[in-house]
């Protein structure tokens, strides 16, 4: 089978790498940038980032820049708490992901960066996979959609003003600032919100804790689950479109993350394709996978429109009995005390 996967960022890197190397597929990759460039915060698990990119062979150990001990978590009434972490890391996502493409090119994938792609040009190919994240560039818009703007700086210090992963939630729910340590000095500051305050507050806190500013790379982050994300595929006339990663809303709503869902997303897709499924067991897969996204989401616009108390026990305490099982699969101590905190101080 020939297949196109358009934008070549994590989630359409790994999957190039994993289908060239483990199939007799013909692969294509397709990126509008030129290079690679990280627009996001390098913040994960350890534990789940190495389990999937073992798969190539890759030692993730080999990429991380600093592990954290514990989050602190400052609240806009001023109140302080802790959270202890389980293995959560920075990373070197950019060198992550050339290695995705080294090895898909190694193993015969034809990649091309700087290359920006219509479907219509991609007429040839029997599968086509829509990688492009928030940008969406290949599937169709969500009707629904729901974007978070962010601003973000990498920043050098010659005194660092926290030595660990530090954020302070905005009032309503609204997003976070944060401060994610780099090692050597540097650190990743930045903020994301729904009401448009990011820049407000990330400023804010460049001023109070003065850095030089390398780069910018901020992006916005799509945060409606998966569920929201329609259509997740498409079928034409001996062609199947199909999306993976944040073009179809694989990202925490809660934290913005989405560098694990996505990677995971593409773990399911390439089962899918190697194991000759049918898009709706692709569909199933993806539910089963992030069973906590749309309750989480739930309570989310709840908070937003002043229903909190009901989503409370509607979706929370039901959602933290089942995400209790997973702390390594998020790199900290998942606590109700912690979750109350975040709903009911901001």
């Amino acid at each position: 089978m020939k297949i196109a996967i358009v934008g070549l960022g994590v989630a359409g890197g790994y999957l190039a790498a994993r289908l060239a190397r483990e199939t007799e597929h013909e692969v294509y990759g397709f990126d509008a940038l030129s290079s690679v460039e990280t627009r996001c915060a390098w913040g994960a698990s350890k534990h789940e980032l190495g389990a999937i990119v073992k798969a190539l062979d890759i030692n993730f150990e080999d990429f991380v820049l600093f592990e954290g001990k514990r989050i602190k978590v400052i609240y806009p009434d001023s109140y302080e708490s802790t959270i202890p972490l389980v293995g959560l890391v920075t990373f070197d996502k950019d060198a992550l992901e050339r290695e995705f493409l080294r090895r898909a090119k190694e193993a015969g994938a034809k990649l091309q960066l700087g290359k920006r792609v219509s479907l219509n040009e991609l007429s040839s190919f029997e599968l086509v996979v829509d990688a492009t994240g928030v940008y969406r560039a290949i599937l169709p818009k969500i009707k629904e959609d729901m974007i978070m703007p962010n601003l973000e700086y990498r920043v050098q210090y010659d005194e660092m003003p926290f030595d660990d992963f530090t954020i302070f939630p905005y009032s309503k729910l609204g997003g976070y600032t944060w401060f994610f340590p780099l090692g050597s000095g540097m650190a990743h500051v930045g903020g994301g919100d729904k009401f448009h305050r990011q820049r407000e507050f990330v400023e804010s806190f460049m001023q109070k804790h003065n850095g030089k500013k390398l780069k910018t790379i901020a992006r916005p982050i799509r945060i409606v689950p998966f569920e929201h994300a329609q259509p997740i595929f498409l079928k034409r006339e001996n062609q199947i479109v199909v999306g993976a990663g944040e073009s179809i809303g694989c990202v925490f709503p809660l934290l913005g993350e989405g560098i694990i869902p996505s990677l995971q997303c593409a773990q399911l897709l390439f089962e899918n394709i190697t194991q000759k499924m049918g898009l709706d067991e692709y569909v199933n897969a993806l539910k089963n996978k992030f069973f906590y996204f749309e309750p989480i989401f739930k309570i989310i616009i709840a908070k937003w429109s002043g229903r909190w108390s009901e989503a409370l026990k509607a979706h929370l305490i039901p959602s933290y009995i089942r995400v209790k099982r997973m702390e390594k699969r998020f790199g900290f101590k998942i606590r109700m005390r912690d979750l109350l905190d975040v709903f009911n101080r901001t």
